[in-house]
């Protein structure tokens, strides 16, 4: 009885991690979290797309993504679109319509178009047009129009995107201290229609590669990305409140939300993405994707994180203990 006693008090409780995407990152924050912090309980998390299928070893107390049927919303860029018309916010975008007519229409100058198919990411399907095709232009069925931002923040004359990274968990959402930019090949030439100037981002896995892509505290110009886009992140909050009201103490959505540093200082944000890329180069997944895996893992599990700045809800932890027993799940 005495040896019974002696190993259960030494058993030590474990976080495991179930992913079918970024897995190294996922299992190296989970492996950080198992050696560096006393995990109370055995708590399984799942990161887990199930466009790709199934989870076969998913429980229903998993900490897991929120369902698909939620989060395609803000996955959909014309969903987003209307939804911030609906609330009178158009302005934390560029302008963006779903047909021809509503963009001719559009009062202020625009010199190009970009033509994005509503529910793709990574650069694909965008076409870039000059404002003079726009009145003969066949809109695809389900792509939207953005207008192009000209009064762009460049970096060494190219233009540059950034991204930031925000978790929505339990009602609350939390915004990561740190983002990433990537700068593309060529110089920058306002007006352009050129693929290459305006989209291609191929080959930032290469460090030989003309295109950048590193940590956005890496450059003067975007240092602080992620404290400029604190303020348009709490004017969309009312667009996010459908995707709130599905996350709980074991659903949560990690957003990737891609932002254009303008010349003034500020940001715009360009699109929201529900399922983000986290698979980039060894820098970035190490001193970006990486942490905050570990940051947000930490926060849903009670242990809190340092680098997660509320935006709205509740403090980390709230809650947590009663999804989690003596015993873990």
């Amino acid at each position: 009885m005495m040896q019974k006693r002696i190993t259960r008090q030494m058993e030590r409780y474990m976080l495991q991690v179930f992913a079918n995407r970024a897995v190294a990152q996922f299992n190296k924050a989970a492996s950080t979290i198992n050696s560096r912090y006393e995990v109370k309980e055995n708590i399984r998390f799942s990161y887990w797309c199930k466009f790709y299928g199934e989870n076969p070893d998913e429980q229903e107390t998993d900490i897991q993504l929120i369902d698909a049927s939620v989060y395609n919303a803000l996955e959909s860029k014309s969903s987003v679109a209307k939804q911030l018309k609906k609330h009178g916010i158009e302005d934390v975008f560029p302008a963006t319509f779903t047909s021809v007519e509503d963009a001719l229409a559009h009062k202020d100058p625009v010199d190009i178009w970009f033509v994005k198919p509503s529910h793709l990411s990574g650069g694909r399907g965008i076409q870039v047009i000059a404002h003079q095709q726009l009145k003969d232009f066949e809109l695809p069925k389900f792509n939207i129009l953005q207008a192009g931002i000209e009064n762009l923040g460049l970096i060494d004359g190219r233009k540059a995107v950034g991204r930031v990274y925000v978790l929505l968990w339990n009602g609350g959402v939390y915004l990561f201290d740190e983002g990433f930019i990537l700068l593309h090949g060529p110089k920058y030439q306002k007006g352009s229609t050129d693929y290459s100037v305006q989209v291609d981002h191929k080959g930032y896995e290469d460090t030989n590669s003309a295109v950048t892509l590193t940590l956005a505290s890496e450059y003067k110009e975007t240092k602080g990305l992620a404290d400029k886009a604190k303020a348009p992140l709490r004017k969309i909050l009312p667009i996010l409140q459908d995707t709130l009201k599905a996350t709980s103490p074991t659903r949560y959505i990690m957003l990737g939300i891609d932002v254009m540093p303008l010349d003034n200082g500020e940001v715009k944000f360009i699109e929201i993405n529900a399922i983000p890329n986290f698979n980039h180069n060894a820098n970035v997944n190490t001193h970006l994707n990486t942490p905050f895996f570990t940051e947000a893992i930490k926060g849903m599990i009670g242990l809190g994180s340092d680098r997660l700045t509320k935006i709205t809800g509740s403090a980390f932890g709230d809650g947590v203990r009663k999804v989690f027993g003596k015993k873990g799940l």
